[in-house]
């Protein structure tokens, strides 16, 4: 996975906004997770439309911090949601 990859959130997985922060729950295993308001800003900008450099640009530009910065923490957000099957890869 890189930043040309492009991410959808899966469909077996349901989300709650509380305040800032999201609840992720996974329908088929009842599973939960928590995501600050950082992760809860990408979950809602996984859309299949966008690449994480494009995701990440947009986030920089918002945060007024280094597109570099932004990637890195992304990928790890990413790697242990996909890990889960949270997200889905868009071909």
């Amino acid at each position: 996975m890189d930043v040309s990859t492009k991410l959808k959130r899966a469909e077996k997985v349901t989300f709650e906004k509380v305040a800032d922060e999201a609840i992720l729950i996974d329908l088929d295993t009842g599973t939960y997770f928590s995501l600050n308001n950082i992760g809860t800003e990408f979950w809602e900008l996984f859309d299949g439309e966008k690449t994480l450099q494009e995701l990440a640009d947009s986030v920089a530009k918002k945060y007024k911090v280094e597109s570099e910065m932004v990637i890195a923490d992304l990928l790890e957000l990413v790697e242990k949601l996909a890990k889960d099957d949270l997200l889905l890869t868009v071909d």
